[in-house]
């Protein structure tokens, strides 16, 4: 059931950016199994995309790679959750982050008592067999929407779903927790989050129609707006994110959910960039 992708330049209106000085690169959209792969989680190693997916209704979840210049799907893994992690109750892939040829992937229980993150090889798309799960002292909610790999130090860091009033930074060898960090603004529907030049870039299903990208200081905790976006109809989901340049000027990379046709990826320049 994978039904190819199909690229749209600059006529798709949903998902036009309202912020000055920042431009729509294109949309690339992707249906059948290909869009249940890659639904949740985006992340990148320069090359290709890396991507999550879940749709708990038909017991899928999935991995898939893709082609960052072409937009063609790698490789998957559909129906792809490890048994280690299934008979924990673990059910629900969110997003993901890219750290030295794996992928850490944000992993949510069906009580949402108990998420974890899982990793996996970026290569083979398949499990490790590491997973560090995160108790209620660390996710409280039992949510675990993203996590954001900080490759320079290290270091791992996650939010929340609702009412994201801090984030957490870890020590990636082992998952290990440092420090709990209070933001001076707070975030509602975070959904995907990644690490560039030192500062996190949230994406937020946030409001009905406009949805919008923050970026979070990971040291003071600073919060501020760099794009929002027209979503135009409620029946788009803003999901994952990830941050790479390219010579086509893009730089933003984002997963909106349109449903029920599919999933787009939808590529931005940074405010102020000409492309």
């Amino acid at each position: 059931m994978s039904f190819g992708t199909f690229l749209v330049r600059h006529s798709d209106r949903s998902g036009q950016p309202l912020t000055a000085g920042v431009k729509l690169i294109e949309s690339r959209y992707y249906t059948g199994t290909d869009f249940l792969a890659s639904a949740q989680g985006i992340t990148n190693d320069g090359v290709c995309y890396y991507c999550t997916g879940t749709f708990v209704p038909m017991k899928f979840n999935g991995l898939a790679k893709i082609d960052m210049r072409t937009g063609r799907v790698v490789s998957k893994k559909e129906k792809y959750l490890p048994e280690a992690l299934a008979r924990q109750g673990f059910n629900h892939y969110g997003g993901c982050t890219y750290f030295e040829k794996k992928l850490y992937v944000a992993i949510e229980d069906k009580n949402r008592e108990h998420p974890c993150i899982g990793v996996f090889d970026a290569a083979s798309l398949s499990f490790t067999g590491e997973y560090r799960i995160l108790g209620p002292e660390i996710q409280p909610d039992g949510n675990l929407p993203w996590c954001a790999a900080d490759a320079e130090n290290r270091l791992l860091y996650t939010g929340f779903f609702d009412h994201c009033d801090r984030i957490n930074r870890f020590d990636a060898d082992g998952i290990r927790l440092i420090k709990k960090i209070p933001l001076d603004r707070v975030l509602e529907h975070t959904q995907g989050g990644e690490m560039w030049d030192g500062k996190i870039y949230v994406s937020c299903h946030d409001t009905w129609r406009k949805k919008h990208i923050y970026r979070i200081d990971p040291v003071t905790g600073h919060v501020e707006t760099v794009m929002e976006r027209d979503a135009r109809f409620n029946l788009v989901e803003s999901e994952g994110i990830t941050v790479c340049p390219m010579p086509d000027g893009s730089f933003f990379h984002q997963l909106d959910v349109i449903y029920p046709l599919g999933l787009a990826i939808r590529r931005y320049t940074a405010p102020g960039t000409d492309a």
